[in-house]
């Protein structure tokens, strides 16, 4: 918000709209591809952000809808923005999608099970390792637990205490509340893969990766894969191969995990994990 903000502001003092209604604006000043002018739809998605925030206060949460706005973005004129907000704008787009569909991973409950798994979660952690400089001590709360299935009795991220492999979810307990889905953990192959190549090398090594998946060519699941012919030749492709194909879900026990605000991680006792 910090980029469209500022933007719409700005085209407000300026009265852009109301210029471009009446053609005052040259097209060689904005970005016209011919198609309605999406000042206000941007102003309404800017405003639907704010409502959402301001429901976090109610322990409320929900997806983003960005999904639904970076297409209708497409189908909009900006021609309103100046050709410098232009040239800046798809990035920022990008950006925005990027940080929503996690958002949207995190609260969505549609599914069996949370929408994120441990091959996705490490991949983030290491898109986002500056994150963790200044990350929080955390402690497990075993006096606060619930099960699969329940609305926990406080809003904050889980952990399966059942199950080692199994990834964590973010729960909340206003209405509508977001109860603790299955957990999604690994299966045989998961596990196979974990000891094949280790917990440091898993997802992140794509010749480790590559070799785990050419010692299991004949593997059912990863030949029922339907990209495993263009995957099988490929390092890079090997671990979203396998991730494809390495995960189950289960009910279990949870845990609510508090962060201990005011004091930050010491990475230098265990700096090996710093990011992961």
């Amino acid at each position: 918000m910090q980029f469209i903000n500022p933007r719409l502001d700005k085209a407000a003092l300026e009265r852009r709209d109301e210029l471009l209604r009446n053609g005052r604006l040259k097209k060689e000043d904005a970005w016209d591809n011919g198609i309605p002018n999406g000042w206000s739809f941007l102003a309404n998605f800017d405003l639907s952000v704010s409502e959402q925030i301001i429901q976090h206060a109610l322990d409320v949460y929900s997806i983003t809808g960005m999904n639904f706005y970076a297409r209708a973005f497409t189908e909009f004129s900006l021609q309103w923005m100046i050709p410098d907000e232009k040239n800046e704008y798809p990035s920022r787009l990008e950006d925005l999608e990027v940080y929503s569909g996690n958002i949207d991973n995190t609260v969505d409950k549609h599914g069996i099970a949370g929408r994120w798994d441990d091959f996705c979660l490490t991949l983030e952690a290491q898109r986002f390792a500056d994150v963790f400089a200044n990350a929080n001590e955390l402690r497990l709360r075993l006096d606060i637990t619930s099960q699969s299935g329940m609305v926990p009795p406080r809003t904050g991220v889980y952990l399966p205490l059942d199950d080692p492999h199994g990834t964590p979810q973010f729960c909340w307990t206003g209405e509508p509340s977001g109860e603790l889905k299955k957990c999604s953990t690994f299966n045989d192959l998961g596990l196979e893969a974990l000891a094949s190549v280790g917990r440091e090398a898993l997802w992140l090594d794509d010749y480790c990766m590559n070799q785990f998946v050419q010692s299991h060519l004949q593997d059912p699941l990863l030949r029922a894969d339907p990209y495993f012919k263009d995957s099988v030749n490929d390092p890079e492709l090997a671990a979203s191969l396998v991730a494809r194909q390495a995960f189950t879900s289960r009910s279990c026990e949870w845990v609510y995990v508090e962060q201990l605000h005011g004091q930050p991680i010491d990475w230098s006792e265990n700096p090996s994990h710093a990011g992961t």
